[in-house]
């Protein structure tokens, strides 16, 4: 009888306030994307900037502190979380991803102490070549990658619609201006564990072999980028602005080589990508 009592307290309450709760079918959650960032700070500064008041201010959901940092004094890394899931945070900036902007709205903000530098022009701009960015990225511990891992586990249970092409890295939606979290960051073994995007090795051969024969010319390059997410014109030059979304995409999935050059294996990846997780949205060479 107790148990019903308190079961039944709820609808009293709702029934007492004037309020009838019906549950409309029309909604989704507010979060669908998730994106990684590096901080380039220490910890303590990382702090600092994510949770005060400055000129410019930024927050983010969680921050992974590094165990070797000098200014982080506790024995074992703990996570720390700066706003809630369900509240937006200042941490995409100005974005862009699969023709959504402002991706702050809709989005979870996840930054990792790392101290990389990368050295550009504050206002770099699609006319600046891409040689003026140049950065130097140290590699993540075991201890924040495990911690990562474990965090995006339990945000894919909180949030299981979102896509994994959508889990994606602070370069991929500001591909001008960030460069994190960096070739050293480990996206192919998360999605080994279930958590983000990842083309297969037997799909990447198929259009290898495929565009050694019948290469994919820039235009339809720049469809491929643009129909994957990246933010882009479509001019068919081989121009900085595409330079810049090829970086950003190499970062991510082939970060052995992320000189934003035009080659066949960029290529064959994007395609990959697109047959997998974002299937019938771009022909063929040849078939257009």
């Amino acid at each position: 009888m107790k148990l019903l009592r308190l079961l039944g307290l709820p609808l009293l309450l709702a029934a007492c306030s004037g309020v009838v709760e019906i549950e409309s079918a029309n909604q989704n959650s507010r979060v669908a994307y998730v994106v990684l960032h590096a901080t380039s700070e220490n910890f303590a500064e990382s702090v600092r900037l994510l949770t005060t008041r400055t000129d410019r201010p930024v927050s983010s959901h969680y921050l992974i502190p590094a165990e070797n940092d000098p200014s982080y004094n506790r024995s074992r890394l703990r996570l720390h979380r700066f706003v809630d899931e369900n509240r937006r945070a200042w941490h995409a900036g100005q974005s862009y991803w699969a023709g959504e902007t402002a991706l702050n709205d809709r989005s979870i903000g996840i930054e990792i102490v790392n101290e990389f530098d990368c050295v550009a022009p504050p206002d770099i701009t699609v006319d600046d070549d891409l040689s003026l960015m140049e950065c130097e990225f140290p590699p993540f511990s075991e201890a924040q990658i495990e911690m990562t891992i474990d965090l995006l586990q339990g945000i894919l249970e909180r949030f299981p619609d979102i896509n994994p092409i959508d889990i994606v890295a602070h370069s991929d939606i500001a591909i001008m201006r960030r460069s994190d979290p960096g070739p050293l960051f480990p996206w192919e073994r998360l999605y080994e564990l279930g958590i983000g995007a990842w083309y297969d090795r037997e799909t990447l051969a198929e259009y290898l072999s495929r565009f050694t024969r019948e290469p994919p010319d820039i235009r339809l390059l720049q469809t491929a980028l643009l129909a994957l997410g990246y933010h882009l014109e479509i001019t068919g030059e081989l121009d900085n602005q595409t330079r810049f979304a090829l970086r950003a995409m190499q970062l991510h999935f082939r970060p052995s080589d992320y000189s934003g050059e035009a080659d066949l294996e960029s290529a064959a990846i994007i395609w990959s990508l697109l047959e997998k997780y974002r299937p019938g949205e771009l022909p063929l060479p040849g078939e257009m």
